[in-house]
């Protein structure tokens, strides 16, 4: 769309009353390549598009989008949209800057062809099967997604920018005696498929494989309150979930959050120090800006036990009185942005994990977590487990199976007592308020001093 469009757009919003307008511009291809049956079962292709219009009026926030790309109609949907507004302010017309260009250079995932996309994903189904006679099934699958966007608004902001991400999925399927088990495991970035070579995905579905056999002679166990480690990597989904969502101003503006009267206070150990940085560089949750044109930024969230900072979107800044710091996140055109985690993480310590392991007589490894639920205005969790195993007086035995984690959120804070020197970053996804956006998980090795484990007699 043309710069004069955006502001034709824009003035109608602010002549009919709205303090504030913004346009968000976006266009985007999703891809999905799938291996399933030793054949390409599939090869599933999204294209998005549209425009969504977030206008203010007495600090309230009114949204709509469309697809239908004519002037008429856009025109039409702003004059819906601010229909009921009026105004006596003075009016001063809209004038954009010219467009600040913030495009990421990349490699673009047409620059791997289909076919070659369909041979390594077809040659990891058969490093799964050739491993072991107990492999039933191999699920192996390429993401892709593509978005260009522009972003401007009643104060003159003008920008474009873009992003790419890949990830790599395979689910692997394992049988013995009627049982069945299987595992996932994925790499994700925010890359084309420049990782190609550089990340040696045999070994990623190798080593899915040998989790899901071992998940084959895993046993039941009778739970309790007791000392846990969690692994690096996605071990870090408890913090995300159970602390990260509590920090973002859709939680604390409306006070329904277990930490909205915990700024600059000591809410954890001098172990935690938790950090939130979109500007990573090529990192899955990365961005260059966020969805409401600001430069993405560096959080420190918690320092050594500290809180010191929450997410704070444009929207959320105002009533809170607090600056924003490049948080503002969608799904896509059809959400209005709002603060959302981007590359959430545990920092290194400097504790061993053998030394983690030799100090728990009895307790759990939680290697990898699975799904759960929080409660973010009481901090009240429950996660299940994905791979867990025993430690008995000081060593690792048993793999355990319906594993669960039960705690509230400013406990386990509390109760985090060493951390490992081996961060690790995992790739996923978050819903909330505006959707489904790329996130980053990640910590080093932790282990919590005690927290509630479900198990089973």
């Amino acid at each position: 769309m043309e710069k004069h469009l955006y502001e034709k757009l824009l003035n109608i919003a602010i002549k009919n009353g709205a303090d504030f307008a913004e346009i968000y511009d976006e266009k985007s291809v999703h891809t999905c390549y799938k291996v399933l049956d030793s054949k390409l079962d599939s090869i599933t292709t999204k294209n998005s598009f549209g425009i969504g219009f977030r206008v203010k009026k007495d600090k309230c926030c009114y949204y709509a989008s469309t697809n239908n790309r004519s002037e008429d109609n856009l025109i039409k949907v702003i004059n819906d949209l601010t229909k009921k507004f009026s105004s006596d302010k003075e009016i001063k017309e809209v004038l954009l800057t010219e467009p600040v260009d913030k495009t990421k250079k990349c490699h673009l995932h047409n620059e791997l062809s289909i076919e070659e996309k369909k041979k390594i994903l077809l040659n990891l189904d058969k490093v799964a099967r050739n491993h072991s006679k107990l492999v039933t099934q191999a699920s192996l699958n390429f993401l892709e997604n593509y978005k260009e966007f522009t972003v401007c608004n009643s104060n003159g902001k003008y920008v474009k920018s873009n992003n790419i991400v890949t990830r790599f999925i395979c689910t692997v399927y394992v049988e013995k005696d009627g049982n069945n088990e299987s595992q996932f495991a994925d790499y994700a970035t925010g890359t084309g498929y420049e990782f190609i070579g550089k990340v040696d995905l045999e070994e990623i579905v190798l080593n899915c494989t040998n989790l899901a056999l071992e998940k084959l002679d895993s046993i039941y166990f009778k739970g309790g309150e007791m000392p846990v480690i969690l692994g690096n990597g996605f071990g870090a989904v408890i913090f995300h979930e159970a602390c990260g969502h509590g920090l973002e101003a859709t939680s604390i503006a409306p006070k329904v959050s277990v930490f909205k009267d915990d700024l600059n206070k000591k809410i954890a150990t001098d172990k935690v120090t938790l950090i939130d940085d979109g500007t990573l560089n090529d990192v899955w949750g990365s961005s260059i800006i966020d969805d409401e044109g600001n430069d993405t930024q560096r959080n420190i969230l918690i320092e050594n036990g500290i809180l010191k900072k929450y997410l704070i979107d444009d929207f959320n800044s105002e009533i809170m009185e607090l600056e924003s710091n490049g948080c503002g996140r969608r799904e896509d055109y059809t959400y209005p942005p709002t603060s959302r985690m981007s590359n959430t993480y545990l920092q290194n310590g400097t504790d061993k994990i053998e030394d983690m392991i030799e100090s728990i007589d009895y307790g759990v490894y939680c290697e990898r977590m699975s799904g759960g639920s929080v409660n973010p205005a009481t901090g009240e969790f429950n996660f299940a487990v994905d791979v867990a195993r025993l430690i008995e007086n000081g060593k690792i035995t048993k793999m355990l199976k319906g594993v669960t984690l039960i705690g509230n959120s400013k406990d386990i804070l509390q109760n985090v007592e060493m951390v490992a020197d081996d961060l690790k970053l995992s790739g996923g996804y978050c819903g909330s308020k505006s959707g489904l956006v790329y996130v980053t998980i990640g910590q080093p090795t932790i282990k919590i001093s005690k927290i509630l484990v479900g198990g089973k007699e």
